[in-house]
């Protein structure tokens, strides 16, 4: 939806924003005018779906949390976190390229197809944020998590060139599936291959992905040459009708209940992970058996596929929450009156340390990076009123 009067008001400003972080074109090309470099930042940051990136980082922290081992600092953490986001936006740059002629009638208003991004740039942009997330995890953690980083990089480069469109949007769930191995490798990777539980955890990830994807899938049905209502998205060498994709997701989903209850018995999880992940499963599962009977209302899609988010979220966000508190919460204490303390010394002493020094820039290119983003963004509305 595009600002089409002056009295646009705070509605149109959320939307364009929405659709800004997942992904989904902000702005049109209503000009032959060089768009500004506010606006071109705010592409870059755009074709990158920084909602998403978000999801990247719990699928791997499951996998770190639960192997065995002491956690590394919270500042190394951050840095697998910003591995983890920037391989994710590798990926969504690398995808936002290939399907940059697709694009032009399905989402015409991506930063490639409305011409705000350099269509050339687009590859080296994404190949460049793939590479620097692999060096950072082999830095900062150790070369097996940097290899199994490596290995899904490819293997999503691949998904995007080929396997999606000849095999089908559920070899992607193979993919995702590597995250929490290589959280896991990261942390302790003498174990990767003796212990069952990481596998268990790719497992979860791999039933999610593919549960979230069929459970979308009927919302946008269309008919073939036959007649016959089908999903749009090849689900695995075939297009599957809405029914079918539904009862795939309620099948999908319902793994991921039973994987998350194995995790729960397997790990002798607390009150933290029952509390969040076990209702919101209930909820999934339910939310799925009621998209199955009825498949063509897209309202019960979206419904199903945000409940099948929210569980993967409060799933991870529960294993988080418990081993902190029952394993490491004196270390993370220890770290922050540490931290505290160290802060105290610098306001007293005015000595500065190099992790400081790391911390503020950081912060102030954050900042920055937000403050320039937000203005472009709010430039691009301004001038979509006033055209």
């Amino acid at each position: 939806m595009s600002v089409e009067s002056k009295g646009a008001g705070i509605n149109d400003v959320l939307s364009m924003i929405n659709r800004a972080i997942m992904g989904h074109g902000a702005f049109p090309a209503t000009s032959t005018k060089r768009w500004s470099k506010l606006l071109l930042l705010e592409s870059l940051v755009e074709i990158t779906r920084p909602y998403l990136l978000i999801m990247g980082i719990p699928t791997v922290g499951i996998g770190a949390f639960l192997a065995p081992g002491v956690l590394p600092s919270p500042l190394i953490l951050a840095f697998g976190a910003l591995a983890v986001m920037l391989a994710v936006a590798g990926t969504h740059a690398f995808n936002d390229w290939v399907d940059r002629e697709r694009d032009k009638t399905v989402w015409p208003n991506r930063p490639i197809p409305a011409g705000r991004f350099p269509a050339a740039l687009g590859p080296f942009f994404a190949l460049s944020l793939m590479a620097l997330a692999t060096a950072l995890t082999w830095i900062f953690y150790n070369p097996t998590a940097s290899v199994f980083l490596s290995i899904t990089e490819i293997l999503a480069v691949l998904y995007c060139l080929f396997l999606r469109d000849q095999a089908g949007y559920l070899s992607l769930p193979f993919i995702i599936a590597l995250f929490p191995i290589g959280g896991w490798a990261a942390i302790s990777p003498e174990t990767l291959f003796s212990s069952k539980l990481p596998w268990l955890l790719g497992g979860i990830v791999l039933t999610w992905q593919a549960g979230h994807i069929m459970v979308y899938s009927p919302a946008h049905p269309i008919r073939d040459e036959n007649g016959v209502l089908r999903c749009e998205k090849k689900a695995l060498f075939f297009f599957p009708t809405p029914r079918q994709a539904a009862l795939l997701g309620l099948f999908f989903v319902s793994l991921l209940f039973v994987d998350s209850l194995l995790l729960l018995m397997t790990m002798k999880l607390g009150v933290f992970y029952w509390s969040l992940a076990l209702p919101a499963g209930i909820l999934t599962v339910g939310t799925a058996i009621w998209l199955v009977l009825d498949p063509t209302r897209q309202q019960r899609a979206i419904s199903a596929f945000n409940t099948a988010s929210m569980f993967l979220t409060f799933l991870c966000g529960g294993v988080v929450l418990d081993v902190i508190f029952r394993k490491h919460l004196s270390s993370f204490l220890w770290w922050a009156i540490s931290t505290a303390r160290d802060l105290l010394a610098y306001v007293e002493q005015r000595i500065i340390t190099m992790e400081k020094v790391i911390y503020v820039v950081g912060l102030t290119i954050t900042i920055a990076f937000m403050v320039f983003s937000v203005l472009g963004l709010l430039r691009g509305i301004k001038k979509q009123r006033n055209s």
